[in-house]
């Protein structure tokens, strides 16, 4: 009996074993790093835990809030324009952003607070970069990741959780392509919002560009024309925005275009701006006179028409240059946009958009 009960107590030893070792994330191999395994024991102590806050300023691109990229992979780059191994790995930064920008790769360049930042916005131009780059607010964010050298980069999961800090730049694309194929957390959803997959056309395998929309500022609007009236900038700040991207003609299209109307009545005058943004090829009149039948004056705006038109025959066509800056690439998409003008929901189900605007409504603009 004795032998038996040894060989069970073995065999689930060993079973609890491998599945812990099935769990485990993979191991980033020591040689992937500035000094290896002999690599400053406080950057080594970041990784396995939370990354910590970044406190940034002066940003060139769109800000990046740091909390709000769970179900993305992150990279950090903390750089400097004095500083030459710096300069010279940002080719390969902009290689790696081109490739996998609509994965759920955000990249960020984190300039050094002490000097050098003056010369940032031309080496943005000169060199091409793809990636939003700030200054360190007094130096707050080198403390908060421990920095030792630069160029320092630092690598964050789709948990939030430091994977790699102290990478040499030619592995760091070694890293993200590693994380790219986990799973994001289900409480992320894939999205920078939190939200459930139940909120979005198509759940889970909604478009990656619209999840890359998500917590990011609105992008302006850029349209040849507008049907009715024009909506200021002005009358869209402190107020939720719910953005309709169609065009005429359409079972799917009318439907939802009638029930977004339904939508701007029910709620109107509470503090919402609801605009249709019409494919930049088609008749945004003969949507409005669909609006009009419906008894609403919602404005219409029409999109305007790429610079450059998709080369890639494997990719849907952008539906214009404002339809593409929020990832939208199938018609309609339903897009809201929250009081502090952060993209909140992108590809939302036009049944679920009051649920949300209600949600977002209650919130205090930060």
């Amino acid at each position: 009996m004795r032998f038996i009960t040894a060989i069970l107590v073995t065999a689930l030893g060993a079973l609890a074993l491998n599945l812990h070792t099935l769990a485990a994330p993979p191991a980033i191999p020591d040689d992937w790093f500035f000094d290896g395994a002999n690599r400053p024991p406080a950057l080594k102590g970041l990784e396995g835990k939370p990354a910590p806050d970044l406190d940034l300023e002066s940003w060139i691109g769109d800000s990046v809030d740091l909390k709000a990229q769970r179900g993305k992979v992150v990279v950090i780059d903390f750089w400097a324009t004095w500083c030459g191994p710096c300069m010279a790995a940002i080719p390969e930064n902009v290689e790696l952003v081109s490739k996998h920008k609509d994965d759920g790769l955000v990249f960020v360049g984190v300039h050094d607070a002490n000097s050098g930042f003056d010369r940032a916005p031309q080496v943005v131009k000169e060199k091409k970069i793809n990636y939003p780059v700030a200054k360190d607010k007094g130096g707050k964010s080198t403390k908060n990741f421990n920095l030792q050298f630069w160029p320092t980069y630092v690598v964050i999961d789709r948990e939030g959780v430091v994977r790699a800090a102290g990478l040499i730049p030619s592995n760091v694309s070694k890293v993200v392509e590693m994380l790219l194929k986990e799973s994001a957390p289900a409480s992320a959803s894939g999205n920078a919002s939190g939200l459930g997959a139940e909120y979005y056309a198509g759940g889970a395998k909604r478009p990656v560009s619209l999840r890359a929309a998500e917590g990011k500022q609105m992008p302006a609007l850029k349209v040849q024309s507008w049907a009715g009236d024009a909506v200021a900038p002005e009358r869209m700040k402190g107020s939720v925005i719910a953005l309709h991207f169609t065009q005429p003609g359409g079972a799917l299209a009318t439907k939802q275009l009638e029930e977004f109307a339904k939508l701007e009545k029910e709620l109107s005058g509470q503090g919402i701006v609801f605009v249709v943004v019409c494919e930049a090829t088609a008749d945004a009149k003969e949507l409005q006179k669909s609006l009009a039948a419906q008894k609403s004056a919602m404005p219409v705006a029409l999109d305007q028409q790429p610079e450059k038109p998709e080369t890639d025959a494997k990719k849907p066509k952008a539906a214009g240059m404002t339809a593409a800056a929020f990832g939208v690439r199938f018609l309609p998409t339903t897009v809201l946009v929250d009081r502090s003008g952060v993209v909140r929901a992108a590809g939302v189900k036009i049944e679920k958009a009051k649920e949300l605007i209600e949600r977002f409504l209650a919130e205090e603009a930060k």
